[in-house]
């Protein structure tokens, strides 16, 4: 068994939300079994998974921001919309801190959020985080703020 992740492992990992797991197992673009009842992942396809996809994910957030930025249709929606990049050197003490914040709002119920998503992608090369944030201003400006809060404190 010590060859199979959870959707939790495998999340933490990649620094992604675990629906986001679930949701490429559902798609078939994640190869996983069930096992009493829970999903779990083979190491073996985890690493082709990331390997795999590394460059595409990049590709979609590049393309994403480009739309984002010729204001074509968002999937964000509402009258007034953001995305932002945050990047954050990993190694540091505020590289953790920075993804409980990021998570935290992003799972939080809050009618002020609204729609919204992010993306995250490591730069082995920089050694650097990269969290593209999507959503309407208030919410977008609070998890800015959070971060920014939780580093100068």
């Amino acid at each position: 068994m010590a060859d199979l992740l959870t959707v939790d492992q495998l999340a933490q990992m990649l620094e992604l939300h675990p629906r986001t797991i679930r949701r490429y197992i559902r798609d078939k673009q994640l190869k996983a079994s069930k096992v009493g009842g829970e999903w779990r992942i083979r190491k073996e396809d985890a690493e082709v998974f990331i390997g795999g996809r590394l460059a595409e994910l990049k590709a979609e957030a590049t393309e994403d921001i480009q739309a984002f930025i010729q204001g074509k249709d968002s999937e964000i929606g509402g009258k007034l919309q953001v995305c932002t990049v945050l990047d954050c050197y990993v190694g540091t003490p505020e590289a953790m801190k920075i993804s409980e914040i990021i998570m935290w709002h992003m799972n939080e119920s809050n009618p002020k959020r609204g729609k919204a998503k992010f993306q995250y992608f490591y730069d082995d090369t920089d050694k650097k985080g990269r969290y593209i944030i999507w959503g309407n201003p208030i919410f977008v400006g609070t998890v800015l703020s959070a971060v920014g809060e939780s580093i100068n404190n």
